[in-house]
């Protein structure tokens, strides 16, 4: 790593963006932190981190014992993309995840179609109710889905019992 980094350096690059695992590795073992250290300590141009940052406390400790300029976070945005503003300042409430499930929605069938949004919310909805009390069943109601109608009520079926509480 150090080796190509020091040739795309000499290249003309601007930054370079290291990711701690091997691709052998594949999403399996642990992200070997050391080598963005290595790289960060033979180059001049700013690094960036990336590899099991999965919290705000893992993105701040991978700053502190790499040196590295900046953090790159991957798999944790899944069903949480706030964890980018989580890591300067924010957490989002369970009904600004609920709000971000109909975004995403619409979203996808603006881009789409109905048929294919539905479908494909699915996963991401999962995501974004990973961590909210009380929402098994509601998980297994929205992948039973079949209509539009029928998944929006879902959801603003659980808004509703968020705004509630």
């Amino acid at each position: 790593a150090v080796e190509v980094a020091k040739k795309i350096e000499q290249a003309g690059a601007s930054a370079i963006a290291i990711h701690a695992r091997t691709r052998s590795q594949g999403y399996s073992g642990k992200a070997d932190w050391n080598i963005i250290k290595q790289v960060k300590e033979s180059v001049n141009i700013p690094v960036i981190g990336n590899g099991d940052v999965s919290t705000i406390y893992d993105a701040k400790r991978m700053l502190e014992e790499t040196k590295c300029d900046a953090v790159m976070i991957g798999r944790a945005c899944l069903g949480n993309p706030w964890i980018i503003k989580q890591t300067v300042d924010y957490k989002p409430t369970d009904l600004e995840k609920i709000n971000m499930i109909i975004k995403h929605y619409n979203l996808l069938k603006k881009y789409t179609n109905t048929k294919t949004a539905l479908l494909e919310i699915r996963t991401h909805a999962l995501w974004y109710l990973k961590g909210i009390p009380g929402t098994k069943e509601i998980k297994t109601k929205i992948c039973q889905a079949k209509t539009e109608e029928e998944f929006l009520t879902i959801i603003n079926g659980l808004k509703n019992t968020i705004n509630k509480q």
